[in-house]
């Protein structure tokens, strides 16, 4: 019987390490061609042995994802051979037994999360601010899922920890793992095959299920209607996405993915802004969806899952002055807030989003104070738990500077008034300088009554907080044009006692001033931070 076991355990070993000595042939014709540096040196570090072609096969598509000419091609037939031998995983990604891909999972220690969250929880309910964490599942963790054998996951584990933890310290949580088990729905109608997100179909429910909490709370007026199946035109394209753990095991190893577009029957009037990254321009829009990832399949270079609200960014609102609840909401979390975002701006006329990962503007609970949310919403699955960024939301770090401001910063005021800048026709990167004698290691408030552009259009005026000894802007703030309410920047000078700081207002959005005149009225600068 020994013996028998051991012949399937070397059968096995030679039958993984066939793709790896197949690809060590191409790697070397590929280094022959290329004289590329990364592959030689991936072919001279293997130890030639059994290991050491298993290695070559788990670590192949990373070497490949190094500016090889061709690496999609080779990533397929990778993917292709291995899935025709029937091995379940491939660059750190696991096959389920329906064909499914997902990550190979760990069990996570979700206390910092969760503490982050409570703790964001309790700053929000001093400010009589509803809030609600949707924790979406991951394809590892929905109930059904089943791993070849052999393979396990931590996933489910993860989420009930969190579930469980965040119960405990007061926070009102929708699991939709949970929710969907009760729908009757299983891994193949909420997540794509190739992609850790989920579908838009499972988005649309778990958006359902926050606006029945919400009408649970007394917090909302649900107009059901809106969300349901029946007031949307669907349209299904076909074979068009390779989601991200497609993108690591090719088109050949599970396929492609379909993706549905979902455009509402009812009338919506959208306008809608979103930051690009690391950078102060803007996009703008009419609408929330960007149509062009349907118009061709590029597997390895397109994310059609961007379809809804064209991507991540680091802040953007969306405005539908159709929607019913003329009341505002700010969405934080990972990527899964995408669609989920998209169907409840039908709900709510003023829809902030904000994704910690990239804004470096300030903190979560500044950025809460400038734009005062009726309710907040937070979006994230359990991969996610541990991303220090995601759950960052420096709240600890914000009360101490409250703590340590003066208590009469409502009289510590400094009057600058009215400001404008005029239209040059040719200048993109036109300003004034609004004040200059800001002290280092200090935090402000300002607030303008109203913004507006005598020339030009743009739905934005920005200021920004220049530190003047090494020409860089510290931060942004970016008030709204037309607004009928009073917008407030709280900001903060660095410790360096020899940076000069001061506060710029530019002819629209840096970047996009030519032939823009702003006039801005009511402007106030507090030393310290008002929180009214």
């Amino acid at each position: 019987m020994l013996q028998g076991i051991r012949e399937k355990i070397k059968l096995k070993t030679i039958i993984r390490i066939i793709p790896a000595a197949l690809f060590l042939i191409f790697l070397y014709y590929m280094m022959i061609k290329n004289y590329n540096g990364t592959l030689r040196d991936t072919v001279e570090n293997t130890k030639i042995s059994i290991e050491g072609f298993t290695s070559l096969s788990d670590t192949f598509e990373g070497t490949l994802q190094n500016n090889i000419y061709g690496k999609s091609k080779y990533i397929n037939l990778n993917g292709l051979m291995t899935a025709l031998l029937g091995i379940k995983d491939l660059n750190d990604r696991q096959k389920l037994s329906n064909g499914y891909l997902t990550w190979t999972g760990r069990l996570l220690d979700v206390t910092d999360a969760s503490e982050n969250i409570i703790e964001l929880n309790n700053f929000l309910s001093d400010r009589n601010i509803d809030f609600i964490y949707l924790l979406a599942p991951a394809s590892a963790s929905i109930y059904d899922a089943e791993f070849a054998p052999g393979y396990t996951s931590e996933a489910s584990k993860n989420i009930d920890a969190m579930t469980d933890a965040l119960t405990a310290g007061g926070v009102d949580v929708i699991d939709m793992d949970s929710r969907y088990e009760e729908m009757g729905l299983g891994t193949e109608d909420v997540f794509f095959v190739t992609d850790h997100h989920w579908k838009p179909e499972a988005a649309l429910k778990a958006a359902k299920c926050t606006m029945e909490k919400l009408a649970a709370k007394g917090a909302v007026d649900y107009s059901e209607d809106l969300l349901s199946d029946e007031n949307w035109n669907v349209t299904v394209y076909e074979d068009i996405f390779l989601g991200s753990h497609g993108k690591r095991t090719g088109t050949k190893y599970a396929g492609v993915d379909d993706i549905s577009v979902y455009e509402p029957k009812f009338p919506t009037n959208y306008s809608y802004s979103g930051l690009r990254y690391n950078t102060t321009t803007w996009e703008y829009h009419d609408n929330l969806l960007d149509m062009s990832y349907t118009e061709k399949a590029d597997y390895f270079n397109d994310n059609p899952y961007c379809i809804y609200m064209y991507r991540d960014y680091p802040i953007r609102t969306a405005i539908n002055t159709e929607a019913p609840n003329d009341k505002k909401i700010l969405i934080t979390g990972d990527s899964f807030k995408i669609p989920y975002e998209y169907f409840l701006t039908t709900q709510f006329k003023e829809v902030y989003t904000i994704d910690l990962r990239y804004y470096t503007d300030g903190t979560l609970p500044e950025y809460i104070e400038e734009i005062q949310p009726d309710i907040v919403l937070m979006c994230s699955d359990e991969n996610d738990m541990t991303e220090e960024t995601v759950c960052d939301f420096r709240i600890e770090e914000y009360l101490d500077l409250l703590k340590s401001q003066p208590e009469n910063a409502l009289t510590d005021k400094i009057e600058i008034g009215n400001a404008s800048v005029s239209a040059q026709e040719d200048n993109d990167n036109c300003f004034s300088v609004l004040y200059t004698d800001l002290e280092p290691n200090q935090a402000y408030t300002l607030t303008v009554d109203s913004a507006a552009y005598s020339g030009g259009e743009d739905w934005y005026v920005q200021m920004t907080l220049q530190n003047l000894s090494s020409n860089e802007a510290v931060c942004n703030r970016y008030f709204d044009i037309g607004s009928n309410e009073k917008q407030k920047w709280i900001f903060e000078t660095s410790g360096e006692t020899d940076g000069v700081y001061a506060i710029y207002l530019y002819a629209g959005t840096k970047g996009h001033t030519a032939g823009a005149s702003t006039e801005v009225t009511g402007i106030e600068l507090y030393k310290g931070i008002i929180e009214e």
